[in-house]
């Protein structure tokens, strides 16, 4: 046994003061009586009770020295040491969106909140805890912790999240924590089945009733809006109901315009169709009104195609592959497409959405408008960002012209992966090209060797541009393969809508696009955070979706045509059913060599300071009687 306050313990000084009170105090008491025959009966009563009467000083002295020492023991606080008793413990909690599954008032993760809580009550103290939280990203809630109350409170502000389980981050904080102490306990608790190796699994799954929507989409035919997909009954054979709403504005009066009931078999993907008279909506709810124990995957929502500017693209060119460029951008580029020659270029009017200058080059570019510069960099151009250099021929030994050879880049930026999307990336033949110095804000697509023949970024007007440093009547970029699908990607890129589609899942991250003229971009979750997205160093933005409900985009644009775009994030189809089992192995061989545990707590004094008080008191009041 220790002391955490030894110095407490000099209130046992208090002892031989009480000894030398008890004798030295007086023993006879003063009394005044009404007659000589009262006095005579009352000694007559008080000898009986004399052998009594002696003790009880005694009695009252014993028990003040132990009411002394318990005082002295709680400002002491004493702790008795507990051999190997105690452990390290590291808990790891899945924090997914299905463990919000609930029943009773309590859902999953709750049921696994209050098991580790259990463990920890019931661990000695001089133990740690470690605590890992599996949610969309692993990470140490807390670590080393050893105060039992501060887990506690830890563990009562952790809610589960909406997204996938980072199972593999955890595995491997695990793994460091099992290899610096191989004696640790290391618990998991999830609602997945899980193959593990050096670890505690604990399930907290109660067999829910659950519903969910697997596929969906909306189409339309000559009766107006159809709403079809699938449904899932992941616990039993079900007659599922569905039912659709819409509205045709934003904020409108939502109502039903159609329903259905399907049949589905445990666990099996049952497909349903809901047709609507209704020939147009803003947003469209697909709701299973079946009560279940998970009511977030029972509602998706579609929103109206976000909305960007009009695709009106002008190609000022004298080159006979103009009409191929055009026919191009209308096909795979959903444009509507003008073609004028350098002469004609000064009386158009404006209004295009994209500018494509092929092998001519205005002195100024033109603002607020994407540009797209085909071999027509020869000198300097006011706003291109880009600048001429020289010209590059190949010649073979024999003086005879030959070619370059192009690659297509393998970038990860998101810029580059949304330029590059559905290209084979074979190499084209280029017969020459202009080399270009391009600032760093560019993103090269193609090169050759260290020359970006294909580039595109922002030009000194803050616009979206694309670079090509060759003709296409030079190269079999025409003829390719991946022609259709560059042009597209890069007509995608050049009149960008902010957001590519309004349904998503949950834990996936979307690409915003930060469309010409736009000054910043705000995000309002469905929890009612606010968000920023960082619109100065890309013109593509990202954000992890980590709550399902709807997103509010707020767009700001510098004409001061601002735009409010919508977005739904459901919960992910694998966390709506039981989930495929999982493994949680950490090797290494498991050792037991414990800690010392320790006893302090004091609740046990104040029970005998307190038991010593009522009896003293109750010997001194037994005293006071005799002298009556």
């Amino acid at each position: 046994m220790s002391f955490k306050f030894p110095f407490g313990l000099l209130g046992l000084i208090g002892i031989p003061v009480l000894i030398l009170i008890y004798i030295i105090k007086s023993k006879y008491t003063e009394q005044t009586i009404a007659s000589t025959y009262l006095w005579t009966l009352s000694e007559k009563f008080l000898k009986k009770r004399k052998p009594i009467s002696k003790i009880t000083g005694i009695i009252t002295l014993v028990l003040q020295i132990l009411a002394v020492t318990a005082i002295s023991g709680l400002i002491a606080q004493p702790i008795f040491t507990i051999k190997n008793s105690a452990n390290d413990y590291c808990f790891i909690l899945d924090g997914s969106a299905s463990m919000n599954m609930g029943s009773n008032g309590e859902t999953r993760f709750d049921r696994a909140k209050k098991r580790i809580l259990e463990i920890v009550e019931a661990s000695s103290k001089g133990s740690t805890y470690t605590l890992i939280l599996a949610d969309d990203a692993a990470e140490v809630a807390f670590e080393g912790v050893v105060d039992k109350e501060q887990v506690r409170l830890s563990l009562s502000e952790m809610v589960a999240g909406w997204c996938n389980a980072d199972i593999g981050g955890a595995t491997a904080m695990a793994r460091e924590f099992f290899d610096n102490n191989r004696s640790g306990a290391v618990y998991l608790f999830s609602d997945t089945e899980f193959a593990t190796e050096n670890v505690e699994y604990v399930s907290v799954a109660a067999g829910e009733r659950n519903f969910s929507f697997g596929e969906y989409s909306v189409g339309f035919s000559g009766s107006g809006v159809i709403g079809k997909g699938t449904v899932v009954s992941h616990l039993a054979d079900e007659t599922i109901h569905i039912e659709m709403y819409a509205a045709t504005e934003i904020g409108g009066n939502v109502e039903k315009v159609g329903e259905t009931s399907v049949s589905a078999k445990a666990g099996e993907a049952k497909a349903f169709a809901i047709e609507t008279t209704i020939s147009s909506y803003s947003y469209l709810q697909l709701k299973i009104t079946n009560a279940d124990a998970l009511s977030e995957d029972n509602v998706v929502v579609l929103y109206d195609e976000a909305k960007s500017q009009a695709r009106r693209a002008l190609i000022v060119s004298d080159l006979p592959d103009a009409a191929y460029l055009r026919s191009a951008l209308q096909s795979a580029g959903r444009a509507s497409v003008d073609v004028v020659t350098s002469k004609d270029y000064a009386k158009t009017g404006g209004g295009y959405g994209l500018y494509v200058f092929n092998g001519y080059a205005p002195e100024r570019l033109p603002e607020n408008a994407a540009i797209w510069l085909i071999n027509a960099v020869s000198g300097p151009v006011k706003g291109a960002g880009v600048t001429y250099r020289d010209t590059q021929v190949p010649r073979d030994e024999t003086g005879i012209g030959s070619y370059y050879l192009t690659q297509f880049t393998n970038g990860s930026s998101s810029t580059e992966r949304a330029l590059t999307a559905g290209l084979i990336g074979r190499s084209i033949a280029v017969r020459k090209y202009s080399r270009y110095g391009i600032p760093r804000r560019f993103t090269t697509i193609m090169s050759i060797g260290s020359d970006a023949v294909i580039a595109a970024g922002l030009n000194d007007n803050g616009d979206r541009e694309v670079v090509f440093s060759f003709a296409i009547g030079d190269s079999e970029l025409g003829l390719s393969d991946d022609f259709i699908v560059l042009v597209e990607n890069l007509t995608k890129y050049s009149f960008p809508s902010v957001l590519e589609k309004t349904a998503y899942t949950c834990g996936e991250t979307i690409s915003v696009n930060v469309v010409p003229g736009c000054t910043a971009i705000t995000v309002v979750a469905p929890s009612g955070r606010n968000m920023t997205l960082d619109t100065s160093s890309s013109d593509i933005a990202e954000l992890m979706l980590t709550e399902t409900g709807t997103y509010t985009f707020g767009v700001k644009l510098s004409a001061g045509a601002d735009m409010t775009l919508y977005a739904f994030s459901r919960v992910s189809n694998n966390e709506s059913g039981l989930g495929e089992a999982g493994e949680m192995k950490l090797s290494g061989e498991k050792e037991y060599n414990f800690k010392d545990g320790y006893f302090d707590e004091l609740w046990v004094l104040f029970l005998l300071l307190g038991l010593l008080v009522i009896a003293d008191w109750g010997v001194y009041c037994y005293e006071q009687y005799q002298l009556r």
